[in-house]
């Protein structure tokens, strides 16, 4: 399998999928406590990172993301999941 077509899987499948998920719950965080700047500012974070996630699959789509990009994407996703594992 191509690392594009991996790459566009994982988030169509996975990835997406879990941002929204996180998304919608601290946004309901938030309404609940409303003065928490670090819950504010990690539903920034993560609105950013789903919208370089939605840019990376209108790339896939468009045939714009070389192999190579879409390695270094997925190589840096799994050092993400590594790292969240060994804090848990």
């Amino acid at each position: 399998m191509s690392k594009v077509i991996e790459l566009e899987k994982l988030l169509k499948e996975d990835i997406m999928v879990e941002l929204e998920e996180s998304i919608e719950d601290l946004v309901s965080q938030v309404k609940k406590k409303k003065n928490n700047q670090a819950l504010k500012d990690e539903v920034k974070y993560m609105r950013d990172v789903q919208a370089y996630f939605d840019d990376v699959l209108v790339d896939i789509d468009a045939n714009k993301l070389t192999e190579d990009d879409a390695q270094e994407i997925l190589d840096a996703l799994e050092e993400m999941k590594v790292e969240n594992q060994e804090v848990f």
